[in-house]
């Protein structure tokens, strides 16, 4: 039963965002309240729940790519498109409703988004030893890729210029990887 909570929470953010009620997850259920009740302990327990699968999955993904025999590169432009594969769909407000109304999610969050930070400074670390990538300030580099991740999640620049997360990191990745320089 966690499992279908889970998921109709998930479309109820899609509709509304976080700010659902668990009325209108009973609704969408068909079940009463008391029943969700049973199954989280409350709405904030239900997010943090839907938070941990989420990062869990990005994780795993991760790992993946890590773990892959990959060049960096490819490794690099997968691990900065990698994107929750529910968010794409959220309601545009959905990381300015965590960070402002679930605090202790965000969190999370925040921590998951550091740790790949650190994974991402390795990876270009590994393409100058490799030869791959020029010698570069790679806390530079990683404070860019931070503040760019930090604008995508905002999302009132990627509604107002077109772009999902995905087309923006990938434009990003052209420009960090090939310049502005016609040659």
């Amino acid at each position: 039963m966690k499992n279908i909570i889970i998921n109709a929470a998930m479309e109820e953010v899609n509709l509304r965002g976080l700010r659902f009620t668990m009325q209108d997850l009973a609704t969408r259920l068909k079940v009463s309240k008391r029943s969700l009740y049973e199954n989280f302990s409350s709405k904030e327990n239900l997010i943090d729940e839907m938070v941990d699968i989420i990062l869990a999955d990005m994780a795993k993904e991760e790992q993946e790519i890590y773990a892959g025999d990959a060049p960096v590169i490819s490794k690099l432009e997968k691990l900065l498109t990698l994107h929750p594969y529910a968010a794409e769909m959220f309601n545009k407000n959905i990381y300015e409703d965590l960070r402002r109304l679930f605090p202790k999610q965000w969190e999370k969050v925040e921590a998951s988004r550091a740790e790949r930070q650190k994974h991402l400074q390795l990876l270009l670390e590994q393409g100058i030893q490799d030869g791959v990538l020029r010698p570069v300030n790679v806390n530079l580099v990683g404070q860019i890729l931070k503040d760019a991740f930090d604008s995508f999640t905002s999302y009132s620049f990627l509604e107002s210029n077109g772009l999902t997360y995905k087309k923006a990191m990938q434009e990003l990745l052209d420009i960090l990887f090939k310049g502005m320089l016609l040659k």
